[in-house]
């Protein structure tokens, strides 16, 4: 089944699940880093160390700061 990834701005892509895998597998896959995107599931935000699971579908939101 896999893990499907919306990265907003950039598209939509399906990534081949692993047994154990976590956020910040799916960054290491799409060769995105951890610290310019927020990744979230239903509407909850998740940390890197959060495990995911076939067939879920992860949006990807770049991380905008300044004044």
């Amino acid at each position: 089944m896999g893990i499907k990834v919306k990265v907003l701005g950039r598209g939509t892509y399906e990534i081949e699940y692993r047994n154990g895998m976590r956020v910040s597998d799916v960054f290491k896959k799409l060769g995105l880093l951890s610290t310019e995107y927020v990744a979230v599931r239903n509407g909850e935000v998740l940390i890197e160390d959060e495990k995911v699971n076939d067939g879920d579908e992860l949006v990807l939101y770049a991380v905008v700061s300044g004044g």
